[in-house]
């Protein structure tokens, strides 16, 4: 039954994503969010591998698209925005947990780095669905959040890691592998073009299944490496579109719905109880807050004419997902945190995107009636940021 109801409502929520004009991942998470509360969803066991999956070909995505002229002249402005809106909320954060819990240093710094990233997984969607990737505000922002994930990632594994001399043979593997991989895609791109058995496709499928196998032996998130791969790929796959849009299909089509719709089963209502309730709005007002705040200072101080974009910056900053849930996890799992702090982390990160969302979104609804009144007042019809 549960392979039935799982599909069914990632088709009703990208319905509803499409009337409202809400980003289809933001719905995706709310459909697992009713999937697990309300049809009591047990585990499935096919759905971990396909929601990995789903990340990998999302970022290996949002790799593809990044523009390499937008980013060298933007990339100490990215550079800028992430390290502020990664460094503030992670202070802030670590110092309220250490204060108001009593906890230990390791458990604050664990909270701290599960609240303060910025999910690039959302950022990319958030951005292209409002037309601005393309664009030197939506790189500059990109650049930023890819910068807080890899943060935050270095945060923990230098308080959390252990390295090892196996670490690094496959630190120096995983380079390898990524270094000649594009070279090897080139070539069967070109000899097997068009072919019925899809060796592109499949290759493709190869070379990101064997991130999950690097990613683990390195302390490397996998989602990093997808990112930094499809930065790899982007200028072969520019020259070979029908394969880039064949993985798009299966990418946007099933994979990254899947990733989406077991992020948002992971945060079970039931375990809601008061206490939780409470811890979860502290976090929620203490990361939202530092979080929004940060990422608006520093982007309104980037550039003067970049100011009116500040407000939309500092909702999309607060996107925290990928991530989020890692490090919430892998507390949990090493007894860093109690089940009452992951819940209430768990609860903060969801809330906080579907927040950002509806944020956003109201934003770019007063826009469109501003542009909408000055149209019908002088027929000015220049594109204006959100409000």
């Amino acid at each position: 039954m549960n392979e039935l109801i799982i599909p069914l409502l990632i088709v009703i929520f990208g319905i509803i994503s499409l009337e409202i004009g809400m980003a289809a991942p933001i719905l995706e998470i709310i459909a697992g969010l009713v999937g697990v509360n309300i049809f009591q969803l047990s585990d499935v066991s096919w759905m971990d591998f396909i929601a990995n999956f789903g990340i990998l070909g999302l970022m290996f995505f949002a790799g593809l698209e990044v523009d390499k002229d937008i980013l060298r002249k933007n990339a100490g402005k990215g550079a800028i925005l992430g390290l502020t809106s990664y460094l503030i909320p992670f202070t802030t954060t670590l110092l309220a947990s250490f204060v108001l819990l009593s906890c230990d240093l390791k458990t604050a710094a664990l909270i701290g780095i599960s609240l303060s990233t910025t999910s690039v997984a959302l950022v990319y969607p958030v951005l292209k669905d409002l037309k601005l990737l393309s664009s030197e505000i939506g790189q500059t922002i990109f650049t930023g959040s890819v910068l807080v994930d890899v943060l935050s990632m270095v945060s923990l594994t230098m308080i959390f890691g252990s390295i090892t001399y196996w670490t690094i043979i496959f630190l120096i593997l995983t380079i390898l592998f990524m270094y000649h991989a594009p070279k090897i895609g080139r070539l069967l791109f070109k000899r097997y073009k068009g072919n019925l058995a899809e060796i592109e496709l499949k290759f493709l499928f190869l070379i990101l299944i064997s991130l999950m196998f690097f990613s683990s032996r390195v302390g490397v998130e996998e989602a990093i490496l997808a990112f930094i791969l499809g930065f790899l790929f982007s200028e072969i796959l520019e020259k070979h579109e029908e394969i880039a849009e064949k993985l798009r299909g299966v990418v946007f089509g099933f994979m990254s719905p899947i990733f989406f719709f077991r992020a948002g089963s992971l945060m079970k209502l039931s375990g809601m109880r008061i206490y939780v309730v409470i811890l979860m709005v502290v976090f929620l007002s203490i990361a939202f807050i530092a979080k929004y705040l940060s990422a608006r200072l520093a982007f309104s101080r980037l550039a003067p004419e970049w100011k009116e974009w500040s407000k939309l910056a500092g909702a999309i900053f607060n996107f925290r997902l990928t991530f989020g849930l890692i490090s919430a996890i892998f507390g949990l799992q090493h007894g860093i945190l109690t089940n009452e702090i992951y819940t209430a982390i768990v609860g903060t990160v969801i809330t906080t995107s579907l927040i950002s969302s509806v944020i956003i979104k109201m934003m770019e609804k007063t826009q469109t009636n501003k542009q909408n009144t000055l149209k019908r007042a002088r027929g000015d019809s220049n594109p204006r940021p959100p409000a």
